[in-house]
């Protein structure tokens, strides 16, 4: 089973092979999860809505595209439970993320010897810059989640929102300017809070 294609395995599912559907969770969940726990820096929500992402494509698996990803498409619906989950829960935000909004970069490891102050703001920070994601315009945030969240390519958001590719860029730098401009002072207090004594 491991030679056939996702599209292939999609096709005998639908059939009614459910051993086929069982080696999609397999290769995927991981990836799923992954994505999921970024987007809500929380195990139990993380894995509460890898089962709900994988009941959900299994009821929709005759819409996919067979031949589009199906990765994507899971990274499409996992996205939607989690910002759903955000409106109506308080999740932890990643307390680098506002790192990635940036630059897209993997987050630096936190020093071993960060102090309880630091690692105070370090936390407030992460809040903040997760509120302030959420108060974007829904166009903005979609592509910002998609992006450094989801990690899915220009290329790729572009697909899964039906834009133009420089429509998902343009929404993309607008994001940046609002965090931006919004996040100065308490990325200033970050960089107060955490510089260590010398």
């Amino acid at each position: 089973m491991d030679a056939l294609t996702d599209s292939a395995l999609v096709r005998r599912c639908l059939r009614g092979d459910m051993a086929c559907y069982d080696e999609l969770v397999r290769r995927y969940q991981r990836q799923v999860y992954s994505l999921l726990y970024r987007m809500l820096g929380n195990v139990d929500d993380a894995e509460d809505l890898v089962q709900d992402t994988f009941i959900r494509a299994y009821n929709a698996l005759h819409t996919f595209r067979q031949d589009a990803s199906f990765l994507t498409w899971l990274y499409k619906i996992a996205s939607n439970l989690g910002i759903d989950r955000m409106r109506t829960r308080k999740s932890r935000a990643a307390a680098s993320l506002e790192e990635e909004v940036e630059s897209g970069r993997e987050p630096a490891a936190t020093e071993r010897h960060t102090s309880p102050e630091a690692a105070a703001v370090r936390n407030c920070v992460g809040d903040v810059v997760h509120h302030e994601i959420m108060m974007l315009p829904e166009r903005y945030r979609r592509v910002v989640l998609l992006r450094h969240v989801s990690e899915m390519s220009i290329e790729e958001i572009a697909s899964q929102l039906n834009l133009p590719t420089g429509t998902v860029k343009t929404h993309l730098f607008r994001a940046r300017e609002m965090l931006r401009d919004r996040l100065r002072p308490v990325l200033e207090m970050e960089s107060h809070g955490t510089e260590q004594p010398a």
